[in-house]
């Protein structure tokens, strides 16, 4: 059935399905959080993605993962931030989504390098296919999956949900997702 929604993955789908299925088993010293983008007017308690965004990459120590489907300018100042860190030794990997069709990822280009990797997902042969998941995830601890795009309408515009888990596991986890990708050549590296 995967093979099926998605055949430019091939092989790995079993691979994938199990790493999906490990990820939804919750250690008891996992911490898991609602994050919301809503509305100021609505009162919510929950964490706002932008915040939550804001201070996983400012944190971030060792390396981040994150994946954009899209990016906007608004997200320009964050992405001033992954350049400072990779440039202070911290390791980023940056999924992205048919990198041809964005110009907001001209400047990560400019500074990719031996601690700034941009992987892109090129559709296949279904026109339709993306790279639609929403993730953060920074030295391997705290992870954010989320509906929410890399623009002001994901982080500030819409209803948007998304949790945010402080687990070693589903970090590496979600990182084994990632790396099997790109072996598996569903991501190249620019």
């Amino acid at each position: 059935m995967l093979k099926q929604a998605f055949p430019g993955v091939g092989d790995s789908c079993d691979d994938l399905a199990s790493l999906f299925g490990q990820a939804l088993i919750q250690d008891d010293s996992d911490k898991v959080s609602l994050v919301v983008t809503a509305p100021p007017s609505f009162s919510i308690n929950a964490r706002t993605t932008m915040n939550v965004v804001r201070s996983m990459i400012e944190e971030a120590n060792s390396s981040i993962l994150i994946t954009g489907y899209s990016l906007s300018s608004y997200f320009a100042d964050l992405v001033d931030i992954i350049i400072q860190k990779s440039q202070s030794g911290v390791f980023v990997k940056f999924f992205v989504n048919d990198i041809d069709s964005q110009e907001s990822f001209e400047k990560l280009l400019r500074y990719k390098g031996r601690f700034l990797k941009i992987y892109n997902y090129k559709k296949q042969e279904d026109s339709m296919a993306a790279l639609h998941a929403k993730v953060i995830s920074v030295d391997q601890k705290k992870t954010l999956i989320t509906s929410a795009n890399l623009s002001y309408h994901g982080q500030q515009g819409n209803i948007e949900l998304g949790m945010l888990a402080e687990s070693k596991k589903i970090a590496k986890q979600v990182d084994g997702v990632f790396t099997e990708l790109v072996f598996k050549k569903v991501f190249t590296e620019i």
